[in-house]
């Protein structure tokens, strides 16, 4: 199996005050960076640069990945699709949704990614 090397950023543009709490994922960020990179398959894709792109997505009141898109290319577009399929895959899992004074809340979820070439 081919190892990747990537960097996952998770942006929150979602501004919460106190009484407001953050969405998460079972185990936390870190599951979830883990978990994305279990679900990309690159293993037959060859590339020698490093690239860069963005997906956003929503977790909806009740916990669920809706809307994933691409917000921001890599510039190849069969390394773009695997990538969402990847995260697509995810979709399955629940998270914990923000909320806002006791409510349950929709929020946005940006993630920059840099995928490296394997050494």
């Amino acid at each position: 199996m081919t190892r990747i090397f990537f960097i996952v950023l998770a942006v929150f543009s979602l501004s919460l005050s106190a009484q407001e709490s953050e969405r998460a994922m079972p185990g936390g960020i870190n599951s979830f960076r883990t978990e994305v990179a279990k679900q990309i398959d690159l293993s037959d894709f060859v590339w020698n640069e490093p690239f860069k792109l963005v997906v956003t997505f929503i977790v909806s009141k009740e916990g669920k990945m809706e809307n994933v898109k691409l917000e921001e290319s890599s510039g190849n577009a069969e390394f773009d699709q695997r990538i969402l399929d990847g995260i697509r895959r995810i979709k399955k899992k629940k998270w914990t949704s923000a909320s806002k004074n006791g409510e349950a809340v929709e929020s946005f979820f940006r993630l920059p990614m840099t995928f490296y070439p394997p050494r």
